[in-house]
């Protein structure tokens, strides 16, 4: 994360606030401006959807569910064609848990971003230096959400401008996606030009939605690790006042403090895990099911375009990972903060109380799929399965 931080010297990651409340209610809003243009909302309850900007797209999104499967039977006996289309079932099945997840049970993201505006709203109580800690760490969490927008934006350009110049200069006509549009000819210019377009706009959706939904998983997954700073920014007054031998009423307001946010840091923390337990399933599930696909016809097809979908689902699994693993090292530095309190200094009662901290902080919630902790660890084992697969298949085709 602090390689994340320099960014900021551009002026494009730059984000400063004044205090973390503010900082909250400018990206959030940022979120919904971009939001609008696909005509939702993780932030009204009573959001009008039945405006063009949402019923359109979602209408293209559902002829592509279609064509997807006649494309499929139409080009059952050509296994090259096979594959690709069933790559592109893959990352549509993505899709649809996106909306599922972020528009037809928004309910939950919803109450997750009152929680925040919660939580920020009690922090602007806290000391200067809670305040700063937090402010970085909105800062943060703009950066990321360049980064990850940035990137898949020009993932998408792309996915879509090879195709369209390798039809220009070859003889073959190459769409980016393994599906047509029902009763449209791909192989003339006018069925090949319309397919194009159509495929544009169901990506230019597609990019739109994942990073709508990946940023707000982004927000709320830093936030987590925000409040994990804060109390570890706590810990470090509280030993500060224990060196200064502070009131004992002092002392134990602030352990009370720390032990009641890290109460409601945990809880916050499981429901968001709870909400990202079956989004995470499916859209790691169906990466993972892609690459796998993509990697067999690579090895036994010859079939190059699935370079590219393996470099995709592996650049999402990635960003899942990054983050799982950020949640676990702040959790592992709380744990080291808690463990360095000056235990000799304190009374028998407050001693209790940070033992509840301390064991606690032992057996963290951390981000899973199903019951696998989404960390950095299992990024590469994925990788050694999908390599060693190659292996296999490279080994039984020869």
């Amino acid at each position: 994360m602090e390689y994340l931080r320099k960014l900021k010297k551009y002026r494009f990651f730059r984000y400063e606030t004044a205090n973390p409340y503010d900082g909250c209610l400018e990206l959030t809003d940022k979120i919904e401006s971009f939001n609008r243009m696909m005509g939702i909302s993780f932030l009204e309850r009573n959001h009008n959807f039945m405006t063009f900007s949402f019923i359109f797209p979602i209408s293209a999104f559902i002829i592509y569910g279609f064509s997807i499967f006649i494309t499929t039977y139409r080009i059952r006996n050509d296994i090259t064609k096979v594959i690709h289309c069933l790559t592109t079932c893959g990352f549509a099945s993505q899709a649809v848990m996106k909306i599922y997840s972020f528009i037809i049970t928004r309910q939950e993201v919803i109450a997750l971003n009152e929680t925040n505006f919660q939580y920020y709203r009690m922090m602007l109580r806290q000391s200067e230096r809670v305040r700063g800690v937090l402010c970085a760490n909105v800062s943060l969490i703009f950066i990321v959400a360049r980064v990850a927008g940035l990137a898949y934006l020009v993932l998408e350009i792309i996915t879509m401008a090879l195709p369209g110049l390798s039809s220009i200069f070859l003889t073959d006509r190459i769409l980016p996606f393994g599906f047509f549009f029902p009763f449209v000819d791909p192989d003339t210019w006018p069925g090949y030009c319309w397919n194009y377009v159509f495929q544009t706009l169901i990506a230019t959706y597609y990019w739109m939605i994942t990073v709508a939904s990946d940023i707000m998983t982004i927000f709320n997954l830093l936030t987590a690790c925000g409040q994990l700073e804060v109390l570890m920014a706590l810990i470090d007054e509280l030993n500060e006042d224990l060196a200064k031998d502070a009131p004992a009423d002092a002392i134990r307001s602030k352990i009370i403090e720390i032990t009641q946010l890290h109460q409601q840091h945990r809880a916050y923390l499981q429901r968001l895990v709870n909400f990202l337990n079956l989004y995470h399933l499916v859209a790691v599930g169906c990466s993972v099911l892609a690459m796998i696909i993509s990697v067999m016809g690579l090895v036994l097809l010859d079939w190059y375009p699935g370079v590219a979908m393996v470099f995709l689902g592996s650049s999402q699994l990635f960003y899942i990972c990054f983050l799982g693993t950020s949640l676990e090292i702040k959790t592992d530095a709380l744990t080291e903060k808690v463990s360095a309190v000056s235990w000799n200094k304190l009374s028998v009662a407050n001693m209790k109380h940070m033992k509840l901290v301390l064991s606690m902080t032992q057996k963290p919630k951390v981000l899973v799929v199903a019951t696998t902790p989404l960390n950095i660890s299992a990024f590469v084992q994925i990788h050694k399965m999908i390599y060693s697969m190659v292996m296999m298949l490279r080994n039984t085709k020869d």
